[in-house]
């Protein structure tokens, strides 16, 4: 089954490789669009010079400490809101304002507070933060409460509470929140790179292939970071199962 679904897959991915570089010869002008062969050569160019593996990993380690600040902070925050209801209250408009604030207009105040350097990391737990706040909440406010009852009937300990209770229930809202905030952290945090320019970056390097139009160039860094945050959602969505089993 598993054979088949990688195959079906495989198979998709080769026909969009196909249209695009069908598209690309159709327009003739790798400026406006270079095809899938221009951006693997664009790649391996970048491959050959140590300082893209130092971007990568800089904005990598960046933007992951920021997820997992974001993830730590809404996930302590949603247990503090579903045991007392005025933390719930307090952080309610907190976590709106935060939601509704255009990416852009938070780098340039990350900018202002803490430098080029920071602004990834800023970014990237702003932006975790109430995609796990509001997943784990839901999760514990829909626990099931006869279960609870039963458990308080039979002075179950807290331990096993989280285990057979709680985990259970939280298990989807993780996974969910998981698979979200890593695409979110990512796109906001190499977009601040982009705006705030700090040395030895993904977005660094975005920026000055638009400005030198190589779009080639421009195209491998966006495979980059499109591969980047694949592997390292694959990886704690890994972790994540393991330790929920």
């Amino acid at each position: 089954m598993k054979t088949g679904k990688y195959i079906r897959t495989t198979l998709i991915v080769l026909i969009w490789l196909v249209i695009w570089q069908v598209l690309a010869i159709i327009v003739n002008n790798s400026i406006l669009l270079s095809g899938p062969v221009e951006t693997v050569k664009a790649l391996i160019v970048l491959g050959s010079d140590p300082a893209f593996y130092i971007s990568v990993g800089k904005t990598v380690g960046k933007i992951l400490l920021g997820f997992l600040i974001g993830m730590c902070l809404g996930s302590g925050i949603s247990i503090l809101s579903y045991r007392f209801g005025i933390v719930r209250e307090f952080f309610s408009p907190f976590v709106s304002v935060v939601k509704s604030i255009p990416i852009v207009s938070f780098i340039i105040i990350a900018l202002i507070w803490a430098g080029s350097s920071n602004v990834t990391i800023i970014v990237s737990s702003v932006i975790s933060f109430p995609i796990f706040y509001k997943n784990l909440l839901e999760g514990l406010l829909v626990t099931d409460p006869k279960m609870l009852d039963l458990a308080k009937v039979f002075e179950m300990k807290t331990s096993k509470k989280i285990r057979y209770i709680y985990l259970p229930s939280l298990s989807p809202h993780i996974k969910s929140a998981i698979s979200l905030a890593i695409g979110m952290a990512f796109r906001g945090g190499i977009t601040a790179e982009v705006v705030g320019q700090p040395v030895r970056s993904i977005g660094n390097g975005l920026y000055r292939a638009k400005i030198n139009l190589a779009t080639s160039e421009m195209l491998a860094w966006t495979l980059v970071a499109v591969l980047a945050a694949f592997i390292v959602e694959r990886l704690i969505s890994f972790i994540v199962k393991k330790v929920l089993k």
